[in-house]
């Protein structure tokens, strides 16, 4: 048996919403359809659920599956209702093969497990035309260590500027829960998308352990360490449009017609989803300065936000020779004052700079693998 690996840097779909014609369902456990569901006759009002059935919930070894019955209006005939047997894909469905995501070459898979509920039958073909939407694309990668990651977040923080304010850091020690969360998924926009990032290691152990412990501690135990994931939520059909109107993604309907989108497309969305919230560098204003402090400020800045360090701007005194050792010397030593002195200004004044002057390497390198800076 081949070893198994954890994909990395490569976009997949961890979860999805699927409704399936109720004509095309063959209905085994009564339960689904023992109470009706009412809705409002047009899309133009908030659906409500007056009489909503119970979903029946399949759970096992910390995997969750829902089977609930649906009607939309039809929008060729806004008097008659269309009904729906929703469910929902996760990822977990594939066991051991979970890290590989719902792709068009397991899907055959996910419908045995499901058929396997016995709570409704449909053929293979309603299965792959069944209807998408609440889709969760997710990407994952390693960070250098938890502190790091840590660093990372506020970092973004830092980055969103006016739009920090919807993002919520998460740092549960005691849960080995820590993240960041942008936007809620019940209130996100199409240009305000739901996206987590979130260290995936202490998650899967501490949030998902029979799941971890039954299928997958005996495959990927040795690649869990420092493994964190962000996940971006295509919500609905107006967000599903807006991909499509910026070029990201094809038109799609179906689990099969979705399931062709090449993972660069869906890597793209989690690019242009990420740059919802983290905005273009800033820069920090110069104080008074005389125009030869001005040009060496906005230099020094420019070089800080391209990753060089206080030490290494220093370095560039020892650069400098003047006509005797002693005028050299004290040349030099003016020079590294005027680079700490104009230093200070900008880390002082940006805490996204002195973030990045503290841990610069390895917090930004994660960062723009996990597409959250360019």
């Amino acid at each position: 048996m081949s070893e198994k690996i954890i994909p990395i840097q490569e976009a997949l779909t961890d979860s999805l919403s699927l409704s399936i014609p109720f004509e095309d369902c063959r209905i085994i456990d009564g339960r689904l359809t023992d109470m009706p569901v009412l809705y409002y006759p047009t899309l133009d009002e908030f659906e409500s659920e007056l009489m909503p059935p119970k979903p029946i919930t399949i759970e096992y070894h910390g995997i969750k599956l829902r089977f609930s019955l649906a009607e939309i209006p039809d929008h060729n005939d806004k008097k008659n209702t269309l009904r729906f047997i929703r469910l929902t894909l996760n990822s977990k469905l594939l066991h051991e093969d979970y890290f590989q995501g719902i792709r068009k070459d397991n899907t055959l898979k996910l419908y045995n497990r499901i058929i396997s509920f016995n709570v409704i039958r449909f053929s293979y073909k309603s299965f792959l035309q069944g209807r998408v939407n609440d889709i969760d694309i997710c990407y994952n990668d390693y960070a250098p260590s938890l502190k790091h990651f840590c660093d990372a977040l506020d970092n973004c923080v830092i980055d969103a500027l006016d739009k920090a304010k919807y993002l919520r850091k998460f740092i549960d020690t005691a849960q080995g829960n820590y993240g960041l969360s942008f936007n809620q998924r019940h209130t996100a926009k199409p240009s305000t998308p739901f996206i987590k990032l979130y260290y995936k290691e202490t998650e899967l152990i501490n949030r998902s352990p029979e799941f971890w412990n039954t299928y997958l501690f005996k495959h990927f135990g040795n690649q869990i360490k420092n493994l964190t994931r962000i996940e971006v939520t295509i919500r609905n059909y107006a967000h599903k449009k807006r991909l499509i109107k910026y070029g990201l993604i094809p038109n799609f309907k179906t689990l099969e017609e979705y399931l062709e989108i090449p993972s660069k497309n869906l890597k793209d969305v989690i690019i242009f989803s990420n740059s919802a919230y983290i905005g273009k560098d800033y820069r920090v204003k110069s104080p008074n300065l005389s125009p030869s402090d001005h040009i060496i400020f906005e230099l020094i800045q420019n070089c800080l936000r391209k990753g060089f360090t206080q030490d290494d701007l220093l370095n560039i005194a020892e650069t400098f020779h003047s006509n005797s050792k002693a005028s050299t010397d004290v040349s030099r030593s003016r020079i590294r004052s005027k680079i700490k002195d104009l230093s200070k200004l900008i880390l002082n004044k940006d805490l996204k700079l002195q973030t990045e002057h503290n841990y610069n390497n390895h917090v930004n390198e994660y960062l723009k693998r996990m597409n959250l800076y360019k």
